[in-house]
Order: C-alpha cells, then structure tokens, then sequence
C-alpha cells in the first residue's frame, strides 16, 4: 500500500491557494488557448530512506526529456500536462542483512552494510497548475505546481560490482510524486518561445519493496530536480 505524508499534502494545499492568489493580480493580456513544446533536461536524483537502517550513499546523474502543453483557464493561468521520459535512482547502503533480492536471472542474499546502486527509467504523466505573469518585455514568469504518476519502464541495479542486473521484481510499477517548478518564456516570434524552467519532484510513496529479516518493510521514496530547456509554439 502506498503511503502518503499528509503534512505534505497540507503545506501544497497552501502553496496552490497562495498561487491562485498572486495569479489574480497578474495584468491582463490576450493568451492563446493551447501551447506545446518539448524539453530536454539534465537532472540529479536520490534517495530519501525513512528507516536508519538505510542510508542514501550517493545520488545519480543523468538526463530527462518530453513534452509538455499548457491549456489556458484565465489569463493568468493554464492546467499544464506533459509526457515525460526520465533516468533517475542511486545508491543506497543496507545496514541490516537483507534475505533475498529478487533479480530477474538471480536471487541474492546480501550480508549487513551491503550497497546497491540503483538505475531506474520512469515514464511520467504530470499534471499541474501554472500561473504567469504577463510578458515584461520578452520575458513571462510563471510557476507551477502538480501530480506526478510515474510508470516504471526499466529498473536495473548493481547488486554486486557492475552486475547491472534486472531488478523490476523489487521495483514497484507505479510510483506517486508532487513537483514545484519555475521558469520563464523568452519570446522569438510569434507565438513562438524558447523555454528554461527549474522542477523539483518529491516522492510519495515507496519506490522499492525489499524487506530485511526482521520483515519490516521499508519506505524509499526518489526525489529529482530538473534543469529544462525547450521550445514551446
């Protein structure tokens, strides 16, 4: 079952309520009522155990890319959806024995303080509100907030040095994040745009499901951030 943290929850609540707020004070501008474009994003993810008895060694680096579209509500602000393609995962050091990993041509049974490094490839649906700011001079601002599912696509691991094995039987298929962005626009011509934008992108629930052999069950969830750059028409 997945686990949410509703204190999260709570202080999202406010920040999409704060949004709305600022959103309404933007000027006032004719918008289009849909825009698209694709991004390609450099990126930085690791783990954030919720046990003692796991601690994230070292996150990963790697790149993401995808599409994204705004569909306008009011001047100021657009429900933003995209199809989003990302590399993510890192190492984690167990300091318990764990009694058997489940890879795809093998079953481990790894001793106290073993590390895996794992990598992980995510399909993402987002969902989010964005607010903006009217163009001063080039430039529009805007910020955004939103649901992420994630779809596991490939999940391997280095279970032992450079074993690079298929580890998907330990890795949850869905996986549930919230994510915080901002950025700006820079028009070219028309309604042609080119687009930076910074996401952070916070799990929700467990990514994994590897218990010890006390049969306790972990909580593991990814956290991500993205430097975007597009072109949005």
């Amino acid at each position: 079952m997945y686990k949410i943290n509703l204190s999260i929850m709570k202080k999202l609540s406010i920040l999409i309520t704060s949004l709305f707020i600022v959103g309404f004070s933007f000027g006032q501008e004719k918008q289009e009522k849909f825009s698209g474009g694709i991004y390609f994003s450099p990126e930085i993810s690791w783990f954030k155990p919720d046990n003692k008895q796991i601690k994230s060694e070292k996150s990963r680096l790697s790149f993401g890319f995808g599409i994204t579209s705004d569909i306008a509500l009011t001047n100021a602000f657009s429900l933003n959806l995209g199809l989003g393609f990302f590399n993510a995962g890192g190492s984690l050091k167990y300091l318990d024995s764990l009694p058997k990993i489940e890879a795809v041509d093998s079953t481990y049974k790894m001793p106290a303080n073993s590390i895996i490094k794992y990598k992980l490839q995510y399909i993402e649906l987002p969902l989010s509100i964005k607010g903006k700011t009217k163009e001063i001079g080039y430039i529009s601002y805007f910020l955004k907030f939103g649901f992420s599912p994630l779809l596991r696509y490939k999940a391997r691991a280095d279970i032992t040095v450079d074993s690079n094995d298929d580890v998907k039987n330990e890795v949850r298929a869905v996986a549930f994040a919230y994510h915080v962005g901002a950025g700006i626009t820079y028009s070219l011509k028309g309604n042609t745009k080119l687009l930076f934008e910074g996401v952070f992108r916070n799990g929700l629930s467990d990514i994994e499901k590897i218990k010890n052999y006390k049969n306790k069950d972990y909580k593991n969830i990814l956290n991500v951030i993205e430097i975007r750059a597009g072109i949005v028409f």
